[in-house]
């Protein structure tokens, strides 16, 4: 009798050992293998002609979005850097774009915005490069698209043009080009869009930052004029961007912002209250999102998690 007893003291603790492994495996696997999440990339300023940083970034970019069965890819912007790209034929869309990032599992739709240096060059070839490339989705200079992270729950996505809102390129337009793009239109667009969409997740992607803390440029004054009143005002939690060439998380009134310019150069970080993490090096972002919560990851160009972080979902 003492022996059956210790036999099945030794099963029940063989059978609570598997549990304990298995709830381990469980915590420590990969977020694609929850039903009710979306994972998504986000890089910007990669345009790096083709430059080492560029192809480690685009290794690394690969390996995540294998490990995390990403579903897509965000561009904040600056896809070309120096001069932009001429036009939609350009040779430099195989050497500088689809030879680099040539991973199977980048092979998923790029949702691209453009950035200043997309504005020296010629916008429309981007747009234009759409309707020859099966993964590149930039239907116009400012869109939006809704995703599902399960079948109840959706995420809308509006990517703006934050280049015409700025003074300096106005006063320098021989260069940047923006004097054309009306954006008053714009707002009225930002706006309807953000009232009629019903999504548990609003995530608004620019280029230029709202709010940064970095010696070349830092805040966005005209943008904190003109788009974080409706950030405010529709409960937007999420800002993605670019511009600052580096990895910068920052919180202002209940908004979750993300700097992630080091697509494929970096600049040094300035400290400041409102920065939550902030690193003067090249990477990307990666988020995961699910009915109730998201988690942005930050990597380096070597693959690092570099920096992570939980935000909840508003009842907004």
């Amino acid at each position: 009798m003492i022996f059956l007893n210790k036999s099945l003291v030794f099963s029940r603790l063989i059978f609570l050992l598997i549990l304990l492994d298995l709830s381990v495996y469980a915590q420590t696997s990969s977020n694609k293998q929850l039903p009710d999440s979306l994972n998504f990339l986000v890089i910007s300023d990669f345009g790096g002609q083709g430059g080492k940083i560029q192809r480690d970034i685009a290794v690394q970019l690969g390996k995540i979005a294998e490990l995390e069965k990403s579903k897509f890819i965000i561009t904040g912007g600056d896809n070309y850097h120096l001069n932009g790209i001429p036009d939609a034929h350009d040779l430099r869309w195989k050497s500088e774009y689809e030879d680099i990032y040539s991973s199977p599992s980048l092979m998923i739709p790029w949702y691209a915005s453009l950035g200043n240096h997309d504005y020296v060059g010629n916008p429309q070839a981007e747009i234009e490069y759409s309707n020859l490339s099966s993964r590149w989705k930039m239907p116009a200079r400012y869109y939006a698209h809704t995703e599902k992270i399960n079948d109840t729950t959706s995420v809308l996505f509006v990517h703006i043009d934050t280049s015409p809102f700025i003074t300096d390129y106005r006063n320098n337009d021989s260069i940047y080009h923006v004097l054309g793009q009306d954006i008053h239109k714009q707002l009225f667009w930002i706006d309807s869009v953000l009232e009629s969409s019903h999504a548990a997740w609003k995530i608004v992607v620019g280029h230029h930052p709202i709010y940064s803390s970095v010696g070349n440029h830092g805040n966005t004054k005209e943008l904190i004029d003109d788009i974080l009143p409706l950030l405010k005002k529709y409960g937007v939690r999420i800002y993605l961007c670019g511009h600052e060439h580096i990895l910068q998380y920052l919180v202002h009134d209940n908004i979750n912002f993300f700097v992630c310019g080091g697509g494929s150069v970096s600049r040094p970080v300035s400290d400041r209250a409102d920065v939550k993490f902030g690193l003067g090096s090249p990477g990307f972002l990666s988020m995961t999102l699910t009915p109730v919560s998201a988690t942005g990851v930050y990597y380096d160009d070597k693959g690092n998690n570099v920096f992570s972080t939980l935000i909840t979902r508003s009842s907004k």
